[in-house]
């Protein structure tokens, strides 16, 4: 069964209905579901029959992981994949202790300002090639995301280096519940507002969710706020193909000159 996100109900139905034991996706997303099933008065290893969940397009929190694996009883794997070179470049053993890279890329941790590479355990840019494909023709492909790498083999036996999972972004591009926020993007989708002085886009986690709070200061504040918020999210959402879960109105001077853009306060494990 493929299915996208949404519609959590009948996801939990066909998936019980179907006694799926296998799921591929999001760790927010699972746990959506779990919370679900749960407050619908079910009992998840019960009336749920996953085993085994593979997550790829965001980060797997190490206490989600537990709570997956510990109280629900599924065994968990993550994978690294990126759109643009065509798929997956590295994914986990076993033994999790990070995620091999595959033959079929040549992929670098680089400083992000230099495109120098860097060493083992040094914090930098992911930069991959596609070998195979010789259409795709992306040569030191950016990510932008940040990670470092293992090069001792692994207890598996595979010598292939190893990253370390996602550190943060090095652009101004946000992956938030798996879709990209592109600073710029968001930047005009907001300030094509007139009402709009300046803007804030708090990015953080609640429950294992990322959660984007907007925070704006008016130049008009005798507009109708709820219309203008209302209104920034539909737009948002039509342009950034992501939902706000929060449109605040903060007092002149709250943000500041230095404040304004997206602001990423979530704490990776």
């Amino acid at each position: 069964m493929v299915a996208g996100t949404g519609n959590t109900d009948l996801q939990v139905q066909i998936m019980r209905e179907l006694k799926v034991t296998g799921f591929v996706g999001t760790p927010s997303f699972l746990n959506t579901i779990i919370k679900r099933v749960e407050e619908l008065g079910q009992n998840v290893k019960k009336d749920l029959f996953i085993k085994r969940a593979w997550f790829t397009g965001e980060m797997l929190p190490p206490s989600l992981r537990k709570l997956f694996e510990e109280q629900y009883e599924i065994d968990t794997y993550q994978s690294y994949a990126v759109t643009e070179p065509g798929g997956a470049i590295a994914y986990e053993c076993k033994h999790k202790s990070g995620m091999h890279l595959m033959d079929e890329y040549v992929t670098e941790i680089v400083d992000p300002e230099t495109g120098k590479q860097l060493g083992p355990g040094e914090t930098g840019e992911i930069v991959t090639t596609q070998l195979l494909n010789k259409n795709w023709g992306l040569i030191r492909f950016g990510t932008g995301d940040l990670s470092s790498y293992i090069a001792e083999p692994c207890p598996c036996g595979r010598t292939a280096y190893r990253i370390t999972g996602i550190m943060g972004r090095a652009g101004d591009a946000v992956k938030v519940r798996g879709m990209f926020i592109v600073g710029k993007q968001a930047e005009q989708t907001i300030m094509s507002f007139s009402q709009v002085a300046r803007y804030q886009l708090e990015v953080g986690q609640k429950e294992h969710r990322d959660e984007m709070v907007l925070k704006v200061e008016l130049k008009d504040t005798t507009c109708d706020t709820n219309k203008l918020s209302l209104d920034i999210n539909n737009k948002f959402q039509d342009i950034c193909r992501i939902k706000i879960d929060k449109v605040e109105v903060v007092p002149g001077g709250t943000i500041g000159e230095k404040g304004q853009g997206i602001k990423d306060v979530r704490k990776w494990e």
